[in-house]
């Protein structure tokens, strides 16, 4: 796995390609933390998708809450992830209940 040190340098100096590439794997390292899984689950990808355009599109403005000029004003999120916020919960609440009804069993006394 590359260091940081690496991933920066790429960001700053190289093809878009090889940035998109260290944007997706820090994107679903960070999602997968989110979720507390070692792989992105598939149904995830749309999002991937999003967040790594988002933040590719970003480059540069890194750190900035908001910008304006001349009538053009964007603002951006405190986390990429904000507005998946539900999917991310839901997704979580869903291998809660999972692990319950795993863990859920009989008790018989005799």
């Amino acid at each position: 796995m590359p260091s940081i040190t690496e991933d920066i340098t790429k960001l700053l100096n190289s093809p878009a390609n090889e940035k998109l590439e260290v944007i997706e794997r820090r994107t679903r390292e960070r999602l997968n933390s989110l979720l507390n899984v070692s792989e992105t689950p598939s149904k995830f990808d749309s999002i991937i998708y999003e967040v790594v355009l988002k933040r590719f599109n970003r480059i540069g403005q890194e750190g900035m809450i908001s910008y304006s000029q001349e009538g053009l004003t964007m603002a951006f999120p405190d986390s990429d992830f904000s507005e998946y916020e539900k999917q991310i919960n839901d997704y979580l609440n869903e291998e809660k209940e999972v692990q319950y009804k795993k863990l859920r069993g009989k008790a018989r006394f005799v």
